[in-house]
């Protein structure tokens, strides 16, 4: 899957229609509503705030009075295509007093969502599993040679008598590191998603 995590936007006018593609990076349902209230200040004069996002299985579209299934609609289905996660994608329209028709009006919007997103700083996102470890200085310094072979990362590491650290890694990686460090205390402590360029 793919996100974003900076702002993206975009313009596109059509018959004196202004439409503004804005994607945002959105963490979880229960911020859309504040992030369409933000948009809705920004642009106080627009006629159209349609908008569709995705966050994990959670899904929702709307077409903010424009006629059914030509905004919304498309917009969620874009961002199945485009196989995002995380995100909203809003298409603003300052209405320029000529109507487009629902084809046109359909291909418009969905025209400024490919814009939007294409123009976009897209991310890979990854599961990986968090392994709290403790390892001794030497496997350290050896953990440390063989990360970016093997695609580990690390975070939380403290120096102690021997040091603390949290390797992100993927599913196997937990038989991959007692096998490497047999003497290293290694507990799986969950998942998280990251984001890869």
């Amino acid at each position: 899957m793919n996100t974003i995590l900076e702002r993206n936007e975009s313009n596109l006018v059509r018959d004196r229609s202004q439409f503004i593609g804005i994607l945002i990076h959105l963490s979880s349902v229960d911020n859309v509503s504040q992030y369409l209230k933000d948009i809705k200040a920004e642009f106080p004069k627009a006629k159209h705030y349609c908008y569709a996002y995705i966050v994990g299985e959670k899904k929702k579209c709307s077409d903010d009075g424009e006629p059914a299934k030509t905004a919304g609609r498309p917009l969620l289905e874009l961002l199945e295509r485009k196989e995002m996660d995380e995100v909203l994608l809003v298409v603003v329209r300052y209405f320029g007093g000529i109507l487009l028709g629902a084809g046109r009006l359909m291909s418009t919007y969905l025209e400024t969502g490919v814009q939007t997103i294409d123009s976009a700083d897209i991310l890979q996102i990854e599961t990986k599993y968090i392994y709290h470890c403790q390892f001794s200085y030497k496997d350290f310094d050896y953990l440390k040679r063989i990360a970016q072979k093997e695609c580990f990362s690390f975070e939380n590491i403290s120096f102690e008598d021997k040091i603390d650290v949290d390797v992100l890694a993927d599913e196997n990686a937990g038989e991959q590191l007692a096998s490497l460090f047999p003497g290293a205390s290694i507990e799986v402590h969950g998942n998280k998603r990251v984001y890869r360029r």
